[in-house]
């Protein structure tokens, strides 16, 4: 099977919706796919997609745990996905890395806010290690608030780094709440299953 290459998940303006990712689409000229159903029990979002083929996509959903909107270019050529996404950037201007970055630590005191933006440090990290975003959700792992503990753990379900599991393990052995660990064990067993350990 050929390798397929992904952008960054970029994060959306709140209101942000599909008619806006369509209409860069048609700037593309590709044409709508297909739709991808919310799957609940997966945790998958419904996802619409468009593309030139089957081989270039350009994809928009409303992620299932944050319900931030955001959308990526997946396909098999790197140079062409890396194009396709840098103008899917310009046109729909996501929050950038240190917006997310700055969203997080302006929220630190109000619990039920930080828990989503520390979730949303992971949705919308790169694929190359970034130590700003795991240095926050480490962060995060040791707050004292059950639900911002459980959205580190959810944080590093978004993006394979290795220098999570470490995270993982203490918190999956450690942590004080049940369901914080179990969490934690549901996505260090992924990791582990995606050879996340031997990268």
């Amino acid at each position: 099977m050929p390798d397929y290459f992904s952008s960054r998940i970029f994060l959306l303006a709140p209101r942000s919706d599909e008619e806006e990712v369509a209409a860069v689409a048609e700037k593309l000229g590709w044409g709508f796919l297909g739709e991808l159903s919310e799957e609940p029990a997966q945790l998958a979002s419904r996802e619409l997609i468009w593309g030139k083929s089957q081989n270039l996509t350009l994809h928009f959903r409303e992620d299932f745990l944050t319900k931030s909107p955001c959308v990526f270019v997946s396909g098999a050529d790197e140079r062409r996905v890396a194009t396709a996404a840098r103008f899917t950037e310009t046109q729909l201007k996501p929050a950038t890395i240190d917006e997310i970055l700055e969203a997080a630590d302006s929220v630190r005191q109000i619990p039920a806010d930080y828990a989503l933006a520390v979730m949303r440090l992971g949705l919308g990290a790169p694929e190359y290690f970034d130590e700003r975003i795991a240095t926050r959700i480490a962060a995060a792992a040791e707050n004292p608030e059950e639900e911002v503990r459980k959205a580190a753990a959810w944080a590093t379900s978004y993006v394979v780094w290795p220098q999570f599991i470490s995270l993982l393990e203490r918190m999956a052995e450690y942590d004080s709440a049940e369901d914080v660990r179990r969490v934690a064990r549901r996505i260090r067993n992924a990791y582990l299953e995606e050879g996340g350990a031997h990268e």
